[in-house]
């Protein structure tokens, strides 16, 4: 059914679930799972700052591909470095996804109210389907 899922994964709980589906997923269809992580700063960006997160994020996932390594699955990871949202797309469309999993925070009010959403950005530009995973 699926031939490539994408997976984003920033280390949260929402995104930690989110993997944990789409490794089921990829699992059960016996295909290899696209993990990627997007290192971005709100600030005004600044090498250093992206340096670091970047750094962070690899280890994140080599943590997150050790931990799998005996669960029988293939696990392909990356590090994009940008605004979440339109690298999350610009991954998926690069891999051609036929699924893309994200995990969503639950926010209050005042916090939907203020900012949209990375799920819902990716929601509203993704080319393919999205699981959305709480």
């Amino acid at each position: 059914m699926f031939n490539k899922i994408l997976v984003a994964y920033d280390g949260t709980p929402s995104a930690e679930s989110a993997f944990e589906q789409a490794a089921r997923l990829a699992r059960a269809e016996r295909q290899a799972l696209h993990v990627v992580a997007v290192a971005w700063t709100p600030e005004v960006e600044t090498r250093v700052a992206m340096d670091m997160q970047v750094k962070e994020f690899k280890a994140l996932l080599e943590q997150l591909r050790s931990r799998e390594s005996n669960m029988d699955l293939d696990l392909r990871t990356e590090v994009a470095e940008g605004n979440p949202h339109e690298q999350i797309v610009r991954v998926a469309k690069r891999l051609d996804a036929d699924l893309l999993v994200i995990g969503h925070r639950r926010r209050g009010l005042m916090q939907r109210l203020a900012e949209t959403s990375v799920a819902k950005r990716v929601i509203d530009r993704a080319h393919c389907p999205v699981m959305v995973a709480n």
